[in-house]
Formats: C-alpha cells, structure tokens, sequence
C-alpha cells in the first residue's frame, strides 16, 4: 500500500517569482516531489518563459556578458552574476512592435540558473530592457504620470512574464505500462492552445508541456 506517500496536499517542486504567471510543477506523492526537486538541484529540468520588454535587447558581438555557450545559434546568452553567486539567462527575441509610444520586444527566456529575481534583473540591468509592468524595474518608465513612455495600465495589467514551457523527466512513467517506444513521441489530450508531448528516451518519459500565454499578451501585440 502506498498511499502513506501520497501528500495530504500537493506541493510545488519549486516557484514562481511574484507576478509570473505560468505553469508551476506540483507534487502529490513524496517520492514524486523528490525526484523534481532532484531535477530542478541539478539543472536537468529546462523551463521557458515567455514576456514582453520595453525597446529592444542589444546582439552585441564578443560583449563579455553574451558568454561562451554556443548552445543554440539563435539565442543569445547573458552570463552576470548576481549576488555573488553565477547567473545565466539564455535569450532570444520572437517579435518587435510598438504599442502606443513604446518600443517593444516579445522575448524567449530560459534561465540555466535560478537567482533572485533573475530574469527580470538580467534584463533590466544587464540589456537595459525592464519587463512590462515590473514594478521594480521599470518604475522609471511606468510612472504614475504617465510621462515616461511605457505602456498605460500596466501596472493593472501586471507584470509580463510567463512560465510557458517546461521540460522534465517524468518522475515515475519509466517503463511498465506506461512504455511508449524508445525514441516514440506521443501527444496528450490537453485543454485547447496547450500541448504535453512524451518522448521516450532510453526507458525515461520526456515530458514537454506549453501552454499559451495570458490573454493580455495578444492585447499588446495586436
């Protein structure tokens, strides 16, 4: 019997940063909640985020902050510490618009560490590129007067930073009943804009689950 594993209520495997929406991991057994916690300790699990930026983040060739990982040609890698301890944020941008008086940049984000507010900081500080309605960031820009060139009603509207796609080692799905086929991908009914896909890689389930981002997003954009 292993229901003395099972969590009287399920716990997140890690967080979000206040004002992020998304998709968040989440345990029901202790085993489970284990086995991502693992996943997240060792880096193994590789999240995406999805957000909005005033103005456009800078390609600078050989800039020292770029780093030297050449891990996807067309992302670009912020390699700052923060608080003393390594930070990396690898980066792309998706789309560039204008909304009302703002330059804007609709951003891929994908943070190989996890520091404090990291990557709302990495693109504030190291790109001089605050997210829209980070109230931290971007007060500069989003003042209560209305004067500073940023998006009006931002603050209502929230910061602009999506927990969108995650990829994670299924914690139990590693054979048995749940086996798929070595190298087999499979696609799980999901609410409609959302996609899981497994894929089997050596006797372990690859999960690989997207969401569509808020609403507000396509509000920016059209």
């Amino acid at each position: 019997d292993g229901t003395h594993n099972v969590l009287a209520i399920p716990e997140p495997a890690h967080r979000l940063d206040k004002g992020t929406s998304g998709l968040l991991l989440v345990a029901k057994t202790r085993p489970a909640l284990s086995n991502l916690s693992a996943q997240f300790r060792n880096r193994t699990i590789e999240k995406t985020y999805t957000a909005i930026c005033y103005n456009v983040p800078a390609i600078i060739p050989n800039d020292p902050t770029n780093g030297n990982d050449d891990w996807h040609d067309d992302w670009q890698c912020i390699d700052k510490p923060l608080d003393g301890k390594s930070a990396i944020t690898f980066w792309r941008v998706l789309e560039e618009f204008e909304h009302k008086v703002s330059k804007l940049s609709l951003l891929e984000l994908k943070p190989k560490t996890g520091r404090y507010r990291q990557l709302r900081r990495h693109m504030a500080k190291t790109k001089l590129c605050p997210l829209v309605g980070d109230t931290v960031f971007a007060k500069g820009i989003e003042n209560k007067d209305g004067g500073g060139g940023g998006v009006p009603m931002a603050k209502k509207l929230g910061l602009f930073l999506c927990s969108s796609a995650v990829r994670f080692d299924h914690p139990y799905h590693k054979g048995s009943e749940h086996e798929i086929g070595d190298g087999v991908a499979a696609q799980l009914p999901t609410e409609i804009g959302h996609q899981i896909t497994c894929l089997s890689e050596g006797g372990t389930v690859v999960m690989n689950v997207r969401i569509e981002v808020p609403r507000k997003f396509a509000a920016l954009l059209e």
